[in-house]
């Protein structure tokens, strides 16, 4: 049948008018069919439009909403070759209309003019950046920059290029991450990021040194690299520990700790006279030197407060100097040049020389005007080595705003504010005023120059409130928070940020009782921190609450009642159920802001989809999720944190799961869709290389995923798969994007851990791996290991280059003790992870005080072996005590102890003599067989690698011990993954000693 193209294109403009912006996540095979339909339809008529002599964009004028939904569907860079397949369809049928030399389609073009489709529609969807536009990136793409985010609450990983383009893949400490510029929220403290880009190529950020445990940041939040002096400056320093100066006083002020950076400070320090500097939990002897020079930096020009870019970088109005680096006796004669560039583009702007310390302006023979984001790359003269620079420049622009500070309203969100803006020159903003409504923090605009547009943020600083629980600070908000009151009991705070002048009268914190104050709370003394930043501990609440229903917290500040946050004493909601296009809450108890993370159980490979609650706690869901079959949602009180979340505990009371839901449809192709439909119970298990990282997956989630209404039989089949892979399964592990505890409990679960691996076939695929699953890349790796023992019979030397970079992984991910004990030294952390009579005291003590004895365990990360990490490893294991009672109590548990202990002194002394140093001694009686599980754990891992090793005995006593290893790996993965290096090593150094 024949469609006429207006009435298809008017019907579609109807329709997705009422449906309104376009959602995220795949289209229906339907609704992708339209889309392509309407996409030909709109380059025909704007072909003809062309060829009659009319405005390309009265098309658009006509269909806006065809034009935005058609450019959404068209995922970004897929956007200039659907236009043009569309194109040679139209030209195919109509050739007539290429006879005048029309102008050909451009992407760029599209996505600009479905962008302003979108605001004519009053919608806020953005439309990508397309290939074509004029100042897209073009060539090699710049390394990613460690820097502070904006107003120094996160650490973030800057990464260069269109978000559009395509993403990043990360390799965080062997933790994978796929994410997409321009920036990525770095979770927690580690040691070194791996980052590889669209092109392939791979760029290695240091993050954090063990040795010096310190970060410095310039006045800008850029990174000072590590290998460089501190300047004689104002800048800021992340640091584990207290800060200890030699010459003047450095004048410490403490700023809120960045989110996910727990037990380190932030502080921000004038250097001037300081000679050194270091942090309290940096190894003796760590100092960092200050020159008294100068250091790299702008200098003069002006920013506006109000504006920022998109990675929160400030923006110029007035362009500053370059001042160039010098270093103390620096001759004049090491000349320094900066070049000029376009992020991304190769050509340079303008190039300029200058002595040591000289002042520059970079801009002087730079087209005018100045709009957008540019970096300087300055380096000596002969030199190889570049440092960068980046500023964003929109000549001529001033803001005004109508309050200095917005202020928390009593009943939730920001007192309402405008800014002004104005333009002196050629660049002009989308809008001359913005309004800012109760609960908008940021407001987008496009600054134009009449060829460039670029996105920036509106901001006025503000009040808000951030919580903390366990010592781990959350993510600020402006709205009311919602606090379990299970948590009070915990080590947690609330702080407040107010203007500094707010604060003369000091604030009191109020907890109101269906209107009665039952309680006050006054704000720690903390003299170092900024003035308008007020914490109050929380600990004081928890009786108060026990019996109430439901609290809120108040804010007594300038005649003021402020509402900041509700404690209650049940879960968010009771359950969730289908509710015709979404989900809806039942038992709603929370008033405020809520989002839901929602995970697929039949594809549990995918990235969660994250949704807001509305107040009548109804989820909406985006069309293809509502045939994925079971749900898993786990609600957040607040706003979504910035880091990728990970695979939810089913045992959260804000964990819920939608059991019965319909099943029609896989997500993604090929392998994983295939697995979706065998989770679900339809077909065989895929068995080819590409369902590996799925089989992983699976078996690492099996329980739950049994728990949620996938097939029962799923984890099994999965481990057996995996088994019959052999090497290549542990290859396909680093596509898999799980934790080293993850894979260590398909390892042991599986037999993995005894599979035997008698050579490196393929080092550059290993060290693949490397980056991605470290403790598998260990397993692969193992034929090297002895030559790291220092041993005479094995000569590095004797290695190819691509194996000896293999070795050079293995410090990396196992730290110094691993050289150690592969070098037959003894272990230095031997009684780290051993349940004794230390342990029983702690068993004994009130939670928030066990916290406070591991609360140091993975401050500054550091390798598997090291003390730190099996500290935090034992403490994981700890708090499962519970669960693993029921399996230390089964006779055959003691039996397995009892097997393990014969074999290794049939042979193994050194091995037997470190499973016996595991051992916890005399038990007070059966209530505390728990204490055993580091032992078995120990000895299993003992056992699989000699198997790994060729002992044939030593495999047939772990097919025997599996079952037991089995849940002890599920309960406590992480102390698992350290016994297995440990393991390793130790065999290893064993069979060097006795070869030699």
């Amino acid at each position: 049948m024949l469609v006429d193209p207006t009435q298809l294109l008017d019907d579609c403009e109807r329709a997705w008018r009422e449906a309104g912006e376009p959602g995220f996540g795949s289209a229906e095979p339907a609704a992708a069919v339209r889309t392509a339909l309407v996409l030909e339809a709109l380059v025909a008529y704007r072909m003809l439009a062309d060829h009659s002599g009319f405005s390309r964009d009265s098309v658009f004028v006509r269909w806006p909403a065809c034009a935005v939904h058609t450019v959404a569907q068209a995922d970004g860079p897929e956007l200039a070759r659907l236009v043009g397949e569309a194109r040679a369809r139209v030209l195919a049928a109509r050739p007539d209309l290429g006879s005048h030399g029309a102008a050909p389609e451009s992407a760029g073009e599209w996505s600009r003019a479905a962008h302003e489709a979108a605001r004519s529609l009053g919608w806020t969807w953005r439309a990508p950046t397309a290939a074509d536009d004029p100042v897209a990136p073009s060539g090699s793409v710049a390394p990613p920059e460690l820097r502070l985010g904006p107003g120094a609450g996160t650490v973030l990983l800057t990464l260069p290029g269109d978000p559009d383009a395509g993403g990043w893949q990360l390799s965080a400490d062997g933790e994978a991450f796929t994410v997409r510029p321009p920036y990525w929220v770095l979770p927690g403290p580690v040691r070194r990021v791996e980052a590889t880009d669209a092109t392939g190529a791979t760029h290695v950020s240091a993050v954090v040194d063990p040795d010096t445990a310190l970060l410095a940041f310039d006045a800008d939040g850029h990174r000072i690299p590590p290998d460089e002096p501190l300047p004689a400056a104002e800048i800021c320093l992340l640091h584990a520990g207290t800060l200890q100066t030699e010459g003047a006083d450095p004048g410490v002020v403490e700023l809120p700790t960045p989110y996910g950076w727990s037990g380190w400070t932030l502080s921000r320090v004038s250097l001037t006279g300081v000679t050194r500097v270091r942090a309290l939990a940096a190894v003796p002897g760590s100092w960092l030197d200050v020159a008294a020079g100068r250091p790299l930096g702008w200098e003069g020009g002006a920013t506006l407060p109000w504006i920022t870019g998109d990675d929160g970088a400030p923006v110029w109005h007035r362009p500053p100097a370059l001042r160039l680096p010098r270093r103390p006796g620096e001759p004049d004669a090491r000349l320094w040049q900066a070049e000029v560039r376009r992020p991304g583009h190769v050509e340079p702007l303008a190039r300029h020389t200058g002595a040591p310390g000289a002042l520059l302006d970079p801009w002087k023979d730079v087209t005018r005007p100045l709009l957008g984001p540019y970096e300087i790359l300055v380096h000596r003269v002969g030199s190889r080595r570049r440092r960068r620079r980046a500023a964003f420049l929109a000549e001529g622009i001033t803001a005004e705003p109508t309050a200095e500070w917005r202020l928390l309203a009593p009943h939730g969100g920001l007192a309402p504010a405008r800014l002004t803006l104005g333009a002196g020159g050629s660049v002009t903003a989308s809008a001359h005023a913005v309004a800012f409504s109760p609960h908008e923090i940021t407001k987008r605009l496009v600054l134009g120059d009449g060829v460039r547009r670029f996105a920036v943020e509106a901001c006025i600083p503000h009040s808000e409130v951030r919580l903390e629980l366990g010592g781990q600070p959350l993510t600020w908000s402006i709205r009311p928070l919602d606090i379990d009151a299970a948590d009070l009991a915990g080590e947690s705070a609330l702080t407040v940020r107010l203007p500094e002048q707010a604060v003369a009268v000091t604030p009191l914190l109020a907890l109101v009782v269906e209107g009665t104050t039952l309680l006050t709370l006054r704000p720690e003394r903390r003299t170092r921190t900024r003035r308008g930043d007020l914490r109050y501990s929380l600990a004081a609440l928890a009786d108060t609450v026990r019996d109430c229903a439901k609290a809120e917290i108040r804010l007594l500040v300038a005649g003021e009642s402020v509402h900041v946050a509700t404690v209650r004493t049940q879960p968010i909601a009771e359950n969730v159920v289908p509710d015709g296009g979404g989900l809806l809450l039942r038992g709603l108890r929370h008033p405020g802001e809520l989002t839901a993370r929602l995970y697929a159980v039949f594809a549990p490979w995918e990235q969660p989809l994250t949704a807001n609650v509305d107040q009548s706690g109804r989820i909406p869901l985006p069309a293809a999720w509502r045939s994925l079959g079971p749900l898993i949602v786990h609600l957040n009180a607040g706003a979504p944190t910035p880091t990728a979340p990970g695979w939810p505990r089913l045992r959260d009371p804000d964990t819920l799961v939608l059991r019965r839901s319909p099943w029609t449809y896989a997500a993604g192709h090929g392998s994983g869709s295939r697995v979706s439909e065998y989770l679900a119970g339809h077909g065989a298990l895929p068995r080819d290389t590409d369902a590996i990282p799925y089989q992983w997956i699976v078996a690492a989630r099996g329980r739950d995923l049994q728990a949620c209404g996938a097939r029962e039989t799923a984890p099994a089949e999965c481990r057996s798969a995996l088994v019959d892979a052999g090497p290549t399964a542990l290859t396909g592990a680093a596509d898999s994007a799980l934790r080293s505890g993850e894979l260590a409990s398909v390892l042991a679960g599986s037999g993995l851990a005894a599979l035997r691996i008698r050579e490196v076939a393929n080092p550059a695929a290993v060290r693949h791996v490397w980056r991605q699953a470290p403790l598998c890349a260990l397993l692969l790796t193992a034929p090297l290991l002895p030559y790291l023992s220092g041993d005479l019979a094995y000569d590095v030397g004797e290695l190819y280059p691509e194996e000896a970079e293999l070795l050079g992984e293995v410090g990396q991910f196992l730290g110094d003790a691993a050289i150690a004990l592969l070098a037959g030294q003894a272990d230095p952390s031997a009684a780290v992870g051993r349940f004794a009579a230390p342990t029983r005291a702690l068993g004994q003590l009130p939670e928030p005080q066990q916290q406070a004895v591991w609360r140091s365990a993975r401050v500054v990360p550091r390798g598997l072996l090291d003390p730190d990490t099996r500290a935090d490893a034992a403490w994981q294991a700890f708090r499962a005590r519970k669960d693993l009672q029921y399996h230390a109590t089964r006779e055959e548990f003691r039996d397995g102890l009892d097997a393990v202990a014969i074999f290794l002194d049939d042979g193994h002394p050194d091995l037997a003599q470190a499973f016996r140093g595991r051992d916890p001694g005399q038990l007070h009686g059966p209530g505390e067989a728990w204490m055993r599980i580091p032992q078995l754990s120990l000895g299993c891992a003992l056992i699989a690698r000699l198997a790994a090793a060729g002992d044939a005995r030593a495999a047939g006593l772990e097919r025997g011990l599996r079952h037991l290893w089995t849940p002890v790996a599920s309960h406590a993965p992480d102390l698992t993954a350290v016994d297995i290096a440990l393991a390793e090593c130790l065999v290893t150094a064993e069979a060097v000693h006795s070869t030699g």
